[in-house]
């Protein structure tokens, strides 16, 4: 009996050795719920960047190039057909729309030239009457065909009141080959409230042929502010 009570003691004394020798795995406390980081549900929007030019600045009231053929035609001393066919007398001058890459312009610029004749050293084409608003300008680019080593021309920008007076000259711009481009935007604030018959106009000054004389319209409009 006492050997088998010795045995049992022995027996125990492992089993309760290993029970303190293993040590249990901790559990993790919990963290109370007012120290729990929050995560925004929702990122805070970025600042709006405004744009630095409003999405549309003003109009364009009146198109030289697009009303060309609604123009009347003159060379200073007669009237000229306007936009006439390909096969016509263009011994009186004559204008009309060019193919802007040819001359070094981005494709679907409106370009118009015009060109002085053998009998005239001007051409003139007077527009369909328009009222002039405050703030209107007008605008274009102007020079000779890049190909003339001769040109030398007046552009000039003139004008019939509602009175049938014509009043020129009014403004003109001198051009003469190899300078650089004009570019124009002329406050029309003196004509303000009036309607005229605008005229665009060039008077060659040199002694080239009238193909040297051509005066190039580049994009010629009356711009008109958004109020």
């Amino acid at each position: 009996m006492n050997k088998k009570i010795g045995i049992i003691s022995i027996v125990l004394t492992f089993i309760l050795g290993c029970s303190f020798l293993a040590s249990p795995t901790p559990t993790a406390s919990p963290i109370p719920p007012s120290q729990i980081p929050q995560i925004p549900t929702a990122i805070p929007p970025t600042a709006t960047i405004a744009p630095t030019q409003p999405a549309s600045l003003g109009t364009i009231a009146l198109d030289f190039v697009a009303l060309l053929c609604d123009a009347q035609w003159m060379n200073g001393y007669e009237h000229l057909v306007a936009c006439p066919p390909s096969n016509a007398d263009l011994s009186g001058g004559s204008a009309k729309l060019i193919d802007p890459t040819s001359e070094g312009l981005p494709a679907n610029t409106p370009v118009m030239l015009t060109v002085v004749g053998t009998t005239s050293n001007a051409v003139f084409l007077r527009y369909p009457t328009f009222s002039v608003h405050p703030g209107d300008r007008f605008r274009a680019t102007l020079r000779c065909q890049s190909a003339s080593t001769t040109c030398d021309i007046d552009f000039r920008l003139e004008y019939y009141d509602a009175n049938g007076k014509y009043h020129s000259p009014f403004v003109q711009w001198s051009y003469g080959a190899g300078q650089p481009p004009i570019n124009v935007d002329y406050d029309l604030s003196s004509l303000a409230g009036q309607k005229v018959d605008f005229v665009l106009g060039i008077q060659s000054n040199g002694s080239g042929s009238p193909q040297e004389n051509g005066g190039l319209w580049i994009a010629p409009v009356i711009y008109r502010p958004n109020p």
